[in-house]
């Protein structure tokens, strides 16, 4: 601007004013340092907008991992076998998800300082993250009650199996046996000697 300005007046053959030089000196001055402060807050702006979009997707890849989790926790099994090895790999997952997020949310408050506002954004956003971990966990803690309860009812099942099929064989064995009938008053006899022993 102040070259442009000794350029006219070059033009017209005079010599720019000494005022007016040092006011353009100052105003060029300033522009520059409006400048640079404008690049240094668009610089800044860039950083705070990627790191945004880091958080927004560390954030939503432990949502998919929790909610992947939950429907799996929800889903029934006919195998216990299967259904408690399932259980042991989910709270893995789980466990894994747990660390991410609390890293992830000392990396916000680690942030916080630089950024107030985008640090109370996603700190709302890890506070719902945190309630659908909660909510997970919740889900497996009852899933694995369930699966307790299932394994309790099925050992009982098989010593009710084991103990009537113990009990049909012997039937067997007396239905299928020699039985020799004696009178009532063999009968009569070998009772009251049995009573006299007892």
């Amino acid at each position: 601007m102040a070259e442009q300005q000794q350029n006219k007046y070059l033009g017209l053959y005079t010599i720019l004013p000494s005022e007016l030089s040092l006011h353009l000196a100052e105003v060029g001055l300033a522009l520059v340092t409006v400048q640079d402060q404008i690049q240094s807050k668009e610089k800044e702006t860039q950083q705070i907008k990627n790191l945004n979009q880091d958080f927004g997707q560390k954030i939503q890849g432990i949502a998919n991992e929790l909610n992947s989790i939950l429907s799996k926790l929800k889903k029934k099994t006919n195998d216990i076998a299967q259904a408690k090895l399932e259980q042991k790999m989910l709270g893995e997952e789980l466990d894994s998800c747990n660390v991410k997020l609390v890293e992830l949310d000392a990396l916000v408050q680690d942030f916080s300082e630089q950024n107030v506002p985008l640090a109370k954004q996603l700190s709302n956003r890890i506070g719902k993250l945190t309630a659908l971990q909660q909510q997970t966990v919740r889900q497996a803690e009852y899933r694995a009650a369930k699966l307790g309860q299932a394994t309790s009812h099925l050992e009982e099942y098989n010593e009710m199996l084991e103990f009537i099929l113990k009990w049909i064989e012997k039937a067997n064995i007396l239905v299928h046996g020699n039985i020799t009938w004696n009178t009532s008053s063999q009968l009569r006899d070998q009772f009251k000697s049995y009573q006299v022993i007892i």
